[in-house]
């Protein structure tokens, strides 16, 4: 059919498909579900994750809430949480801190912009090609730092962000202290983190 339009001088225009907003992620979703995201336009599934992963996030949420509760400089949120960072890219970190600077981004329902520290913690599910998306969007919307732990290996790597671009600070093993520059007389062991 199209080899005969062709033929007859026809011309058909190619329409990409739609790119999809956080608007329409949120009326496709179902709610409390917590397992998806939207990249670049498209809605992507996320599997539930594993005991290990939830305890390392629950115990750096709890170092982090004691901190802030003394030094009251700004808020944590762990996922799921909504964070909106482009019309088409609306992602849920597995641990976030807002300062007090940015606490107006802090919605009724999500959060609408570049939380100052991210931090992700692998899962199985995880590629690499949807974690380097994420460091690109984290980066270029002006997240400050941001820290990957891979639970497999032990290790946490510390980005900070020069210029819309995240340079590597460093590297940690279990028995490495690592400081946040971002959340003010924050540090930690990481094996603390896998206890």
């Amino acid at each position: 059919m199209l080899a005969i339009a062709i033929a007859k001088g026809e011309h058909y225009i190619a329409h990409k498909p739609k790119l999809l907003t956080y608007e329409d992620y949120a009326r496709l979703t179902p709610p409390d579900s917590g397992n998806y995201e939207l990249h670049n336009g498209k809605i992507g599934f996320m599997p539930t994750p594993i005991p290990k992963h939830q305890i390392i996030s629950g115990n750096l949420f709890g170092l982090l809430f004691l901190h802030l509760r003394s030094h009251k400089i700004g808020r944590v949120i762990a996922a799921p949480m909504d964070t909106v960072f482009t019309p088409n890219d609306t992602l849920q970190p597995d641990i976030l801190f807002i300062s007090n600077k940015q606490l107006s981004i802090i919605g009724k329902v999500k959060i609408d912009g570049a939380p100052d520290f991210i931090v992700e913690i692998l899962s199985r599910s995880n590629s690499a090609k949807e974690m380097n998306y994420k460091k690109k969007v984290y980066e270029t919307s002006g997240v400050r730092e941001y820290w990957v732990i891979h639970p497999k290996k032990g290790v946490l790597t510390q980005y900070e962000n020069v210029k819309n671009q995240f340079v590597l600070k460093n590297t940690f093993s279990l028995e490495g202290i690592v400081t946040s520059f971002v959340v003010d007389g924050f540090s930690l062991k990481v094996g603390d983190l896998f206890i």
